[in-house]
């Protein structure tokens, strides 16, 4: 019995083998037949992702840029930051240069008004907060011009445009500065003066006046000098001219032509044979008088 028992299981232990053999046979055969097989891997094209750096052929512009007129006075697009710089450099620089001039206008206006007759710190703040308003107003007035400004102006154009620069700047120029219209801040300031203190200011700006036309005629005699060698003596004769006449002793030009002008008696009674000679020769040089005294002229 015991022999029969050993016998089926063997049995069973090998018809394992054939079961599992039979079952996969079985699971191919229900599998579908338009299963694909599989592919072998794929070579990419790596020549197309190489920059075709030899391409003569440029890409397209995204938007075309419009040529400039023929009669255009400049061969490329002046953009709203070009006209800025020009404008700017018609008041001596940019813009950084112009607000530390207007700013430093102010701060030397307000130190010399406290050394002359005493400023209150509440009076500084508000003409320093009004200069800073006016220059903040400027920079706004340049940027809406300049976006008013033609890309591709031709030369009426330009010339056209320029004026409406020249008119915006025409108040900050530092050579007129002293003849043009006086600022908000010196209208803020001179409004909150007291009467002593402006009949101080007034005193001291005539003093400094006297001051800068004597310098004036120094300086022109001096070089009158220069160029006709003239003694100690002889400059003092001319001085004398130069306080009755002062207008005609401003400038070198204007001096030069005065004693060209001198009758011939007045001429001998001042000058030597070889400086009348001299005198009738004609000036090469250029006035830069007034280049040199013009820091005297700054307001107050």
């Amino acid at each position: 019995m015991m022999q029969s028992i050993h016998n089926s299981y063997a049995q069973r232990l090998l018809l394992i083998p054939i079961s599992i053999a039979l079952t996969a046979q079985f699971v191919l055969a229900q599998s579908p037949k338009s299963a694909t097989p599989p592919t072998e891997p794929t070579i990419s094209n790596t020549a197309e992702k190489i920059p075709r750096i030899f391409d003569r052929n440029p890409p397209e512009p995204e938007e075309e840029v419009q040529a400039p007129p023929k009669n255009a006075m400049v061969n490329f697009a002046m953009d709203p930051d070009r006209w800025i710089d020009v404008i700017y450099s018609q008041l001596g620089g940019s813009e950084s240069t112009f607000e530390q001039f207007q700013r430093r206008r102010a701060r030397i206006a307000l130190n010399r008004i406290e050394l002359i007759c005493g400023l209150d710190e509440p009076l500084r703040e508000k003409v320093q907060a009004t200069a800073d308003l006016e220059i903040q107003r400027f920079k706004t007035e340049v940027l809406t011009l300049a976006s008013q400004a033609p890309r591709n102006p031709t030369q009426e154009e330009y010339q056209e445009f320029y004026n409406r620069i020249h008119k915006l700047t025409q108040k900050y120029q530092p050579r007129v500065l002293n003849q043009s219209q006086p600022s908000l801040w010196q209208k803020v300031l001179t409004s909150n003066l007291q009467d002593s203190q402006q009949s101080a200011i007034k005193k001291e700006t005539d003093k400094r006046a006297e001051y800068r036309e004597k310098t004036l005629r120094l300086e022109t005699i001096l070089r009158v000098s220069r160029r006709l060698g003239l003694t100690a003596n002889q400059r003092e004769k001319l001085e004398a001219y130069a306080q009755s006449q002062p207008e005609n002793w401003k400038t070198f030009e204007r001096a030069w032509q005065t004693l060209q002008s001198f009758p011939e008696k007045e001429k001998q009674n001042i000058l030597t044979n070889e400086q009348i000679q001299e005198l009738k020769k004609a000036l090469e040089t250029t006035d830069d008088l007034q280049l040199v005294v013009r820091e005297f002229g700054e307001e107050w």
